[in-house]
């Protein structure tokens, strides 16, 4: 081997040694600091006490402005926390309380939209919350309408590749093109969050999120490279102008490329059920990768962290907002979606550590007691309530029911030690080791490929650093009856529309998840991973890059409830 070549690749073996040891740093348990991250209660426990916190709010009318239920956030989290307890255990518990509602709540006069403003992320909400219902119930019905929403979305707000090539469309009457400072590339893949305000050029992610989101569940289902490119399309807008290499933004003007820093544990919650869901459709171990850079980043930020562990939305710029406290449950349900989809892995390790921290703070500080110990507080470091306030309840669903998800019997993937070509977890990294096997180096190739989006986010964040306003530090160191369907209020009605072509093919046929794409759908080895240009590939070597492609093709594990 050439002299100079062979010193080249002593100096990248290095460098990605070093990637993949702070890969494993971040996977490390944090025994020490974090409070009673393992707990002893049995399954049968954890099924009584997720199913207990439920009843009392399946005797409520569930809707915007009912108690304890002010935005639209947490009337669609109710329905989705009821779906996931039967998905998660097996049951069908919920599912008439859902057919009986769900559909008729987006078929009224509001449709998918909780008021006279039309916002993106409204219908983002639904569609996300619908979709649950169909993956565990199986009913076509909740389908139909998440395709809906969807497809309100994408013919009204969504930044296609044209859209953004052009600077115009997606409902908008002015142009947005980024400006010569926007580091992030154009904006393809954006939602703009506002519908029917058509100078409005702000994409938030709590709409651009949930979106992608939906389209990776979409084209799970259906296969349709419609959803599929969207998605990635949402994806790639996320880690170009929203993620700064640490959390993820609020949001994000198009034409000034200004973002709005917010620390909310919800953007962290979409980005994270988005990238792992999308990594497992894709096999894309880059993905994977950056998956188990961004879940220690968000799980540890101090602006809803405590020092022990426990997620609290206090920061007094975001608890102003009355329903924060709920949403935090959304961010442990997007967790939760990563656990499930990276079985006996360190990750999922890590991930079930952490939601256990939360688990065992709602029993010990946000549970009121006997007779009282259905209720529990919005505050997971207390102190308890001594009756009943639905939105304390609505919060810790989503972490109850993770904690009898996590307890069902282990399966041959989740026992044994983790079965993914991981690293140890461990304070040091056997360079030997990684150097001198050919899979460590490939895996510490993807590794490298965490420290180029970190590289970038970075940069972009020095870019607009001196904007952002407060005290907010981004880098993140101080701080069953059959139903049958009616027309949906705002379905899209011409069949000419960007998502037209779709609607026939999948609106009545059963739908179910293909391993593989289909054979018209793009070479996933080549087209599902982060997409060269617009993620920033060409930073890394040549090297990195032919190697990186070879990772694409890369087969992982089905989680335990796709096979």
């Amino acid at each position: 081997m050439p002299i100079g070549l062979a010193k080249r690749c002593v100096h990248l073996a290095f460098f990605y040694s070093c990637a993949i040891a702070a890969v494993a740093q971040n996977l490390t348990i944090p025994s020490e600091s974090w409070r009673k991250p393992t707990s002893t209660l049995t399954l049968d426990s954890r099924k009584d006490l997720a199913l207990s916190a439920a009843q009392p709010l399946s005797t409520l009318t569930i809707g915007v402005g009912q108690p304890g239920m002010a935005f639209l956030q947490e009337v669609t989290t109710v329905y989705a926390a009821f779906a996931l307890q039967d998905y998660y255990l097996g049951n069908s518990t919920w599912y008439d309380l859902e057919v009986d509602h769900l559909p008729a709540a987006v078929e009224g006069s509001s449709g998918f939209f909780a008021g006279s403003a039309k916002l993106s992320s409204d219908a983002a909400y639904w569609g996300l919350t619908l979709f649950y219902s169909y993956r565990t119930y199986k009913n076509s019905v909740f389908l139909d309408h998440a395709m809906d929403a969807w497809n309100i979305i994408y013919n009204s707000t969504f930044i296609t590749s044209d859209d953004a090539t052009s600077g115009s469309g997606a409902g908008r009457n002015v142009s947005f093109f980024p400006p010569s400072n926007c580091t992030g590339g154009n904006y393809a893949g954006g939602v703009f969050y506002v519908q029917d305000v058509q100078n409005n050029t702000y994409v938030n992610t709590i709409s651009v999120g949930p979106f992608m989101v939906l389209s990776a569940y979409l084209f799970e289902a259906t296969n349709s490279t419609i959803y599929q490119q969207a998605a990635q399309l949402s994806l790639d807008f996320m880690i170009n102008h929203l993620w700064n290499g640490t959390i993820v933004y609020d949001g994000i003007d198009a034409i000034s490329c200004q973002p709005t820093p917010k620390p909310f544990t919800l953007n962290q919650a979409w980005f994270v059920e988005g990238l792992s869901v999308w990594a497992n459709v894709t096999r894309n171990d880059t993905l994977t990768t950056l998956l188990q850079y961004v879940v220690p980043n968000v799980t540890s930020f101090p602006a809803w962290s405590t020092l022990n562990g426990i997620v609290e939305d206090m920061n007094p710029d975001v608890a102003r907002d009355t329903p924060t406290e709920v949403l935090k449950g959304i961010f442990i349900r997007g967790l939760t979606e990563a656990r499930m989809r990276n079985p006996g892995t360190y990750l999922a390790q890590y991930i079930e550590a952490y939601i256990t921290v939360q688990f065992n703070a709602i029993l010990d500080l946000a549970q009121a007691p006997a007779p009282n110990n259905s209720y529990y507080s919005r505050s997971w470091i207390g102190p308890p309530l001594k009756a009943f306030e639905a939105g304390g309840n609505i919060v810790a669903l989503d972490a109850l029911n993770a904690a009898a998800a996590f307890a069902a019997p282990p399966t041959n993937s989740s026992t044994g030690g983790p079965s993914s070509p991981e690293p140890t977890p461990t304070k040091t990294s056997n360079v030997g080791a990684i150097a001198g096997g050919v899979i460590g180096g490939l895996v510490a190739i993807v590794a490298a490929v965490v420290l180029v989006f970190r590289y970038r986010g970075r940069k972009r964040t020095r870019t607009i650093g001196g904007d952002i306003e407060g005290d907010f530090d981004p880098s993140g160191t101080t701080s069953v009856q059959p139903f049958i369907s009616r027309p949906a209020h705002n379905p899209p009605t011409s069949t000419s529309s960007k998502s037209g072509r779709m609607n026939s093919t999948y609106r009545d046929s059963a739908l179910s998840f293909s391993a593989s794409p289909p054979a018209s759908a793009p070479d996933t080895s080549q087209s599902q991973g982060l997409d060269h240009e617009a993620t920033g590939m060409a930073e890394l070597p040549i090297l990195v890059q032919h190697l990186n492609d070879l990772l694409q093709g890369r087969h992982g594990e089905l989680p335990p409830y796709e096979r």
